[in-house]
């Protein structure tokens, strides 16, 4: 499903946010040769599609809007698929690891081409930034990004949009993270949970006692509750059932 907005996408509807980011939506609008879109990484769903694609690949909106991502991966020259893929999920996953995951300043960077509707190859280049998470298996991304046609243009050229557009990617995400303080706190939290607390919350999560966990995890009920306390610091929370809440709300 496509939205009609990067903010309705993302389900920023308060204000000031929701103003700010229609605005810089606006500005990656007016940058030429360039298009811009909002999907889930490994799902692959497309959330926002900007019209823009349309005069930059030659091939009708509605298209896009109609098959979403099916369709674009139908205009990518079939030899370049995998690598695309393949590199930029090494590139999600070299961001999961870093220390600040999507707190970091990092970008996807990838150079690639598209096919216009008369199979002829439009070199682009791609640039995104990591907006959020689902904890699936393997964890799927937000991702807004963007992509410049880079046919005719100077090396100094493509540098000078990248700036820019990398410069408003940025800014969204800020002004998204802004919008959900409490998520994006929980998010900053769950690094520093560690996969035995991981497990210990996911049963107290479904229900089970601290003697039943001690018991399914072979660990001793002295354990579990060291593990409970230190998730009740860790996620701020005052008793278990705000440290269960809080816990699923990370994902």
């Amino acid at each position: 499903m496509c939205f009609l907005s990067i903010s309705e996408a993302l389900g920023v509807f308060g204000e000031p946010e929701k103003s700010k980011i229609d605005q810089l939506q606006m500005d990656l609008e007016q940058i030429p040769s360039t298009f811009f879109a909002l999907f889930w990484l490994y799902t692959h769903d497309f959330l926002y599609i900007s019209p823009s694609i349309e005069k930059v690949t030659g091939h009708a909106f509605r298209n896009f809007e109609k098959h979403g991502m099916v369709f674009f991966t139908g205009i990518i020259p079939p030899p370049l698929i995998e690598n695309i893929y393949q590199t930029m999920y090494a590139q999600a996953e070299a961001i999961k690891n870093h220390p600040k995951h999507l707190f970091a300043d990092e970008f996807l960077q990838i150079k690639a081409a598209v096919y216009d509707p008369e199979k002829q190859e439009i070199p682009v280049n791609y640039n995104a930034v990591l907006l959020d998470e689902k904890i699936f298996d393997p964890i799927s991304y937000l991702v807004l990004c963007s992509w410049i046609d880079t046919r005719d243009k100077s090396a100094e050229e493509v540098h000078q949009l990248e700036r820019e557009l990398r410069s408003k990617l940025k800014a969204i995400k800020q002004v998204y993270f802004q919008s959900k303080p409490e998520r994006f706190a929980f998010l900053k939290v769950k690094n520093k949970i560690s996969d035995r607390e991981k497990e210990v919350a996911q049963l107290l999560a479904q229900g089970h006692s601290t003697k039943s966990i001690s018991e399914q995890l072979h660990i001793s009920f002295n354990t579990v509750e060291s593990h409970r306390k230190n998730l009740l610091h860790k996620l701020e929370a005052k008793n278990t059932a705000e440290l269960v809440y809080k816990f699923r709300s990370i994902g």
